[in-house]
This record gives structure tokens, C-alpha cells and sequence, in this order.
């Protein structure tokens, strides 16, 4: 149970003369009294600020009380508080009400706070080359009786061993789901890896730091290195024993592990498209995944980069699709980044591929001109492991390579410094897909509408069909302003008479009438995107 509990303060009665040293309950009350009014309030934070007066009578103390005794005319106003002081604080009624205060669950931090505690560390091992997410040390962050933004950790690369040996660092939650992107260390042997997140009030979330291996690691065999967490960036308080340090592994140039390399999909579309708002269910980028001959692989997760002018909300449905298979998406907190989990891991044999794609429905207001480019910013985005070793894989490009970025607006490709062979420096993005541009509301065709038959028109009978005609509206709603018909007949016409209360009727699923008379020139104010 909660409630707000009344505390002596103003109401409280003063017996006792005060000064610089007293301490005790007089002295908490004065406090108390001394913050009920701006003016003469101890402090604005910290100690003796309303909500945590202390019961030791100090300097602040005794300026709150000088400030008291000037404002009520008391002389000498010297910050003693004497039989006239205590006279003036006696008569001000009221009482303090003291806030209702959260129940302590015992072990739980409390407030805005949050404990770090070293969680069950990886065993040394091996840091073989190409692998990624070697993981080095893990921790528990645990959210006190507030939620709490974590806006990254720092880690520290310790032991013998250069930072070469690593392509990067990354953050990993239990689910495998990477947090932010993957970081290199910087002249300080550090790198702040991860992105905002929250953790919820009460709760724990274990995270793993982990490393992506260089490449070529023959120059640093034997080399022993960890990556411990020195720091957890956040607005709440934190507590818990830091440095924490996890596994110290050797570098390693000599195992041989699986391979995994990409290729355009067939479901990619491989050149610059505009689609209009409302299409469902489009291929927005995909890569081909073929492994190698030395071991089984799993497929544990992608991590798709939308790196055009879209927001989230002019997408919708946006789902991986491996082998025929859709899964979920979930979002990044800046809506740019799209992950899919893959918890019991897909297995690809060795020598075999499967087609990894993104696809979705475009939607959303306002969104013309915008583009949708759905990357693979980092080439471990593809997160893979090996059957028989278990180490994660880092994937190569085998064709469709550019040096830059250039061409991605006409076609999908992979940025390699070395173009040819698809090697060299490894771009960002790694995979750059094609640009899709969301089109602006057209009109592109009028047909007579096959669903309204031709047939004769009786004399003095009303709602009589004289014609339909089909559109083609695309891209966005459209506003109708004016539409202008020519009645084409024979024999003697004139224009009153003839024909009366001639409406416009949208059909099929929902009715319409906008009426006229004498005249076959109409305004129609609203929006229109179906058969007429």
C-alpha cells in the first residue's frame, strides 16, 4: 500500500533553541519549515534540498535561517534560531506532506538506478580469423522501480594483443539480436558499442560483448586479448563493480572455418523502381547465401539498414523471408534498422544456398518522392555460424562488386575496393540496394466500364444508368475537382428538358450521387481512388 503520509514540519512545535552543530528531529523540522517557501529554502538538489533535509544543523542551516529571520523583521538576524525565531516558526499552521514511497523489494534497485553485475563469463578459447561475434565478456543490467535508458556501454580491449586483431565490437542481447552497429577500437583501446534502448522497470537484461575478427590474422598468432566493460552510459544512477572482465581468447590464423558468400537474389530487383503508394507485398532487396565445403552453417539473424528518406510509417508488413518462410521484423529505435531473429537457426547445408529478402507494402501520407533502400550495412548484418566448430561466420560478396556506392540507384550491388575480384576494403554499406522511389498520385487511364451495358433510355422514368467509365488512379489519393461530359445524341436536343437530375453514382462496394441539372459540368470535392 501506498499514501501520503503528514509530517511535522510547519506544524511542528519548536522548544528548543538551535545553532551551528545542533543535530536531531528540531533540526529536520527546521528544514522541512525553511523549504516550504522559495525564499528560504536550504537548497535546490543534494542535501538538505525539500524531500532530503538532514537532521545536523550545518552553514547551509544557518543562511536558510538568516534569510527566514530577514524576510520576518527578526534582529539581530545572525542564523541563530533563539526564543523569537522559534516564536515566529511556532505560529505558521500546516503540516508536510511527505510523498507516498514505492515498498523496497529487497536486491532491487531503487529509483532511477541500475545495477551492473558480471554474468557467467565465456571460457577461454581460440579467436580464429573471419570469425565473427567471438564472444569476450557478458554482463546483467538490472533496472531499479524506474525504466531505464541505456544509451551504450564502453569496452576496454586488454592483454597482449593489438587492436588490429579486431574488425569490431558489437553488443549482443540472449536473443542474439545485435544492439546498434559494430564498433573498432579507438587509439584508447576503446569502443562505445550500442545504441539507446530501455530496460524496464524491475527487470534484467544479460548482454554479450563480443568481437569480429580480422580477416588476416597470421601476423598476431598467440596473442591473447579480452574486451572488458569499463562503463555503462546512462542518466540513472548505476552501481555495481566495474571493470568487469570476461574471457581472454588466443588469437588464432590456423583453424579453418566455414565459408558463407552472397550473390544478388533473384528476388531482387536489381534496378531503380517507382511503385506507388498502396502496393503490397514488394521485394524491396534480397542476396543469394552459399556456404562452403568445410562445414554445415546455421543462418541466426539479418539486419537490414533502410537507408532512404522513409520513415517506418510509410512501410508497412516489412518481413525476412528465408526460403519461401516470413518472419517478423522488429524496428530499431530510429526506424532505420530491420532485424530478424531466426531462434532455432536455419540450417544450410554445405554447397548449399538459400535466398534471404525483405519485403513489404508501401503506405503512409505525404510519402511521394520518397525512397526505400533496404542495405546490409556491415557484412556480419548476415549473422551465421558453423555446425562443427561453432564460430561465427563472416560473409564475403562473390559477384555484382563496385568500388563505390555509385550505380545503387540503377542497380543492387557489393562494395569491395577491389572490384573485379570482390575483395579488398569492405565498404559501409556492404550491400547497397537498389533505390525505390515512392511515386506521386496519377491518373493514367479512362475506359468505358464493361460492368454498365449499354441499353435504351425510357421517357419519364427515373435513376435510369447512362454510361460508367473506369480510372486508373495511382500512387496517393487524389482530389477530383471538376469532371466535364459531352452527351452525344441524335435527332432534336436541347439542353432542358431532355434529361433531369443527372447524378454521378461510384460503384461498386459503395454509392455516391453528386447531382446536377440543365448542365454536364460537376465539382466534386472528395477523394477518389476506385472505379466509378
Amino acid at each position: 500500500m501506498s499514501g501520503g503520509t503528514a509530517s511535522t514540519g510547519a506544524g511542528y512545535t519548536f522548544n528548543t533553541n538551535l545553532t551551528v552543530g545542533s543535530k536531531g528531529t528540531d533540526v529536520m523540522n527546521l528544514q522541512k519549515t525553511l523549504n516550504m517557501s522559495a525564499d528560504t529554502k536550504l537548497a535546490g538538489t543534494g542535501a538538505g534540498s525539500p524531500g532530503m533535509e538532514t537532521s545536523t544543523f550545518g552553514p547551509a542551516t544557518k543562511a536558510a535561517v538568516i534569510k527566514f529571520q530577514i524576510k520576518n523583521g527578526i534582529t539581530p538576524a545572525v542564523g541563530y534560531v533563539g526564543p523569537i525565531t522559534r516564536a515566529k516558526l511556532n505560529t505558521m499552521g500546516g503540516v508536510v506532506v511527505i510523498p507516498p514511497v514505492p515498498p523496497v523489494i529487497p536486491g532491487l534497485p531503487q529509483g532511477g538506478a541500475l545495477t551492473v553485475t558480471a554474468s557467467t563469463q565465456p571460457a577461454n578459447s581460440l579467436a580464429p580469423q573471419s570469425a565473427s561475434r567471438v564472444p569476450f565478456t557478458t554482463v546483467t543490467l538490472t533496472a531499479g522501480a524506474n525504466d531505464v535508458t541505456v544509451n551504450s556501454i564502453t569496452v576496454q580491449r586488454v592483454g597482449l594483443a593489438a587492436n588490429a586483431v579486431f574488425s569490431g565490437v558489437v553488443l549482443l542481447k540472449s536473443d542474439g539480436m545485435q544492439i546498434g552497429v559494430a564498433k573498432t577500437l579507438n587509439s584508447s583501446d576503446q569502443a562505445t558499442v550500442g545504441e539507446p534502448w530501455v530496460i524496464k522497470a524491475g527487470t534484467s537484461q544479460t548482454l554479450t560483448v563480443a568481437g569480429n575478427m580480422a580477416a588476416s590474422l597470421s601476423g598476431y598468432s598467440g596473442q591473447v586479448a579480452g574486451l572488458n566493460v569499463v562503463a555503462v552510459n546512462t542518466s540513472a544512477s548505476v552501481s555495481g563493480s566495474l571493470p568487469i572482465s570476461g574471457a581472454q581468447h588466443t588469437i588464432n590464423s590456423s583453424l579453418s572455418l566455414g565459408t558463407a558468400t552472397v550473390a544478388l537474389s533473384s528476388y531482387d530487383p536489381n534496378s531503380a523502381q517507382t511503385k506507388e503508394i498502396g502496393v503490397t507485398g514488394y521485394n524491396f532487396s534480397g542476396v543469394r547465401v552459399t556456404t562452403g565445403s568445410v562445414e554445415d552453417v546455421k543462418l541466426w539473424s539479418v539486419r537490414f539498414n533502410q537507408s532512404g528518406t522513409a520513415s517506418s510509417n510509410d512501410l508497412a508488413n516489412v518481413k525476412v523471408f528465408v526460403g519461401g518462410t516470413a518472419y517478423d521484423t522488429v524496428v530499431s529505435s530510429d526506424g532505420k534498422y530491420y532485424s530478424a531473429v531466426f531462434p532455432s537457426g536455419i540450417l544450410i547445408a554445405k554447397g548449399s544456398s538459400e535466398d534471404v529478402y525483405i519485403k513489404g507494402d508501401l503506405v503512409g501520407t505525404n510519402s511521394a518522392a520518397r525512397t526505400v533502400q533496404f542495405d546490409l550495412y556491415k557484412n556480419t548484418d548476415l549473422y551465421l555460424s558453423g555446425t562443427t566448430y561453432g564460430y561465427g561466420i563472416i560473409v564475403t560478396a562473390s559477384g555484382n562488386c563496385n568500388a563505390t556506392a555509385s550505380t545503387a540507384t540503377t542497380a543492387s550491388e557489393f562494395i569491395n575496393s577491389a572490384t573485379a575480384a570482390c575483395t579488398g576494403t569492405v565498404g559501409s554499406p556492404f550491400f547497397s540496394a537498389s533505390t525505390i522511389t515512392v511515386a506521386a498520385g496519377s491518373v493514367t487511364s479512362i475506359s468505358k466500364a464493361n460492368s454498365v451495358a449499354a441499353g435504351n433510355v425510357a421517357v419519364n422514368v427515373s435513376g435510369q444508368v447512362l454510361g460508367g467509365f473506369t480510372t486508373d488512379i495511382k500512387g496517393e489519393p487524389i482530389s477530383v475537382q471538376e469532371m466535364i461530359f459531352a452527351i452525344a445524341t441524335t435527332g432534336t436536343w436541347t439542353s432542358s428538358g431532355v434529361l433531369t437530375n443527372v447524378s454521378i453514382v461510384r460503384c461498386p462496394s459503395r454509392w455516391y450521387y453528386y447531382s446536377f441539372i440543365h448542365t454536364f459540368i460537376t465539382v466534386v470535392n472528395r477523394q477518389r481512388s476506385n472505379n466509378w
